[in-house]
This record gives C-alpha cells, sequence and structure tokens, in this order.
C-alpha cells in the first residue's frame, strides 16, 4: 500500500467500514452471551401442542382431513376469506406437531387416490361416529 491515502484508494476505505461493522457484530455476540435475558426474542415464540398423532396415523390421512376442509371453505379468515391450503396445513402442523411439508403435492396426492381409497380415512371416522351413534342407542 506504500503510504497511499484512501482518497488514492478508495476501497481501503470499505475495508474500514467492514472491520467496524465486523467489531459491532462481536460486541453485540458478546452481550447476548453476558446478557442473554434481555436479546430473548419475545416475539415470534409460539408454545408447543400438548396434542400428539398416535404411531399409527399416516401424515396422508392428516392430510386427507386438511384436504376435505379446504375444499369446503368451511375455514375462513376473519374477513370471511377462505383459508389458503397452506395456512390450514400449518394450523394442522402446530395442533399435532408434525411437519406436512410440500401441501400442495400431498393435497394433489389425496385427490388422485384410487376412488375406493379417496376418502377412507375421513369414512372409518364416520363409521366411528355411527358405531357410538348406535352403542348410546340414538335413533
Amino acid at each position: 500500500m506504500c503510504g497511499l491515502s484512501k482518497k488514492k484508494m478508495p476501497y481501503l476505505y470499505l475495508i474500514d467500514e467492514a472491520i467496524g461493522l465486523l467489531n459491532n457484530e462481536i460486541r453485540l455476540v458478546e452481550w447476548r452471551i453476558k446478557y442473554p435475558e434481555q436479546f430473548k426474542s419475545h416475539f415470534n415464540k409460539q408454545a408447543f401442542s400438548p396434542l400428539y398423532l398416535a404411531d399409527k396415523t399416516n401424515l396422508i390421512d392428516i392430510m386427507e382431513i386438511i384436504s376435505g376442509l379446504f375444499l369446503s371453505k368451511r375455514i375462513v379468515y376473519k374477513n370471511g376469506k377462505p383459508a389458503f391450503l397452506s395456512d390450514l396445513s400449518k394450523a394442522f402442523e402446530w395442533v399435532f406437531n408434525i411437519q406436512l411439508k410440500d401441501y400442495h403435492q400431498k393435497h394433489e396426492d389425496v385427490i388422485k387416490r384410487k376412488p375406493g381409497k379417496i376418502t377412507e380415512f375421513l369414512n372409518g371416522l364416520s363409521d366411528l361416529i355411527r358405531n357410538e351413534h348406535d352403542k348410546k342407542g340414538y335413533r
């Protein structure tokens, strides 16, 4: 660099600025370590749901429920517009502590099932409700 001024070598000024930014970042990390309570992120903290799926439950079965609700347009936002498939899926992910991933592909997987299996899980739920109805003697 041989004694060249910052005017002659403008990138030296940028290097000085970058070093300053790095020093600030290092200081922030040190403060996070020294004062962790002050740097806790209070937003975007959502408690885990106490509910989990039983081991024998397939995620595609849950997607079958989500797809039915999505297509029914019975779940809406505050403004009355039907909920997006992704938002319904995220809600179920939170409720059951699961990860569905690629919601639209899984929705299509439900839709393109063979006719005899298209609503297999929902039919099973319907049968359970009917059996309970009969067992309790309702007419």
